[in-house]
């Protein structure tokens, strides 16, 4: 009960907490930025623990992001609405088992074909964490969309003790976004052989200390 009225009152006060998070956003030293004007159909992979750091990042970017249809979907969908950002309900593994969640994957290909960029929390909604699923494999492997693993940087952060190490930024600190080798999925492929592709590349990016050119 009292779980449940304390997400009411978060989403009551979705208005004002997106306005602090949009001005503590402004404060970050950006070191480096990325054009993601030049890319279309592209889908950005990220682990579920860098969520708000790419939100920081890709404030009004139209970027489409996977949210979680779950009841605690509901914050974080409410708050990447007002950063700017276009979401879609459901799960990338439930559309390719056929749960539940078929109307979000085929919304994705969708969007990928009109050109849109997606981002997707690969080990979400729940994890483990750091394990890469496939379902983003299957939807790049259908949709012949490119997946470019990416991850956040601080040079002086909090790494809260939550299921996906969640990643906080001090305000005012410099910050990279770093983007990994594009992975491009054939018919030919196998899931798994381009998951643990995917899954490598992104661990490599989060071993990567701030200001490691890479």
């Amino acid at each position: 009960m009292m779980r449940e009225l304390r997400r009411e009152l978060v989403i009551l006060l979705l208005p004002f907490i997106s306005l602090l998070l949009r001005l503590w956003a402004r404060t970050i030293r950006w070191q480096n930025r990325y054009d993601f004007e030049k890319d279309r159909g592209k889908i950005y992979a990220l682990w579920h623990g860098y969520a708000l750091a790419l939100a920081f990042f890709g404030l009004d970017r139209g970027i489409v992001v996977l949210v979680s249809r779950f009841r605690d979907g509901d914050i974080a969908d409410g708050l990447l609405k007002r950063f700017g950002f276009e979401t879609v309900r459901g799960s990338a593994e439930e559309g390719r088992e056929g749960k539940g969640g078929r109307f979000a994957l085929l919304k994705l290909v969708k969007l990928l074909k009109e050109g849109k960029n997606i981002a997707i929390t690969v080990d979400g909604p729940k994890g483990p964490p750091f394990k890469a699923k496939d379902g983003v494999i299957f939807l790049a492997q259908k949709t012949g969309a490119v997946i470019i693993p990416v991850c956040v940087k601080f040079e002086k952060f909090l790494r809260l003790n939550t299921w996906d190490r969640l990643v906080i930024p001090y305000p005012f600190t410099k910050a990279q976004f770093l983007a990994g080798k594009e992975i491009r999925v054939s018919p030919e492929d196998t899931l798994e052989e381009k998951r643990r592709e995917l899954e490598e590349e992104l661990l490599r990016l989060e071993k990567m200390s701030f200001g490691n050119p890479g």
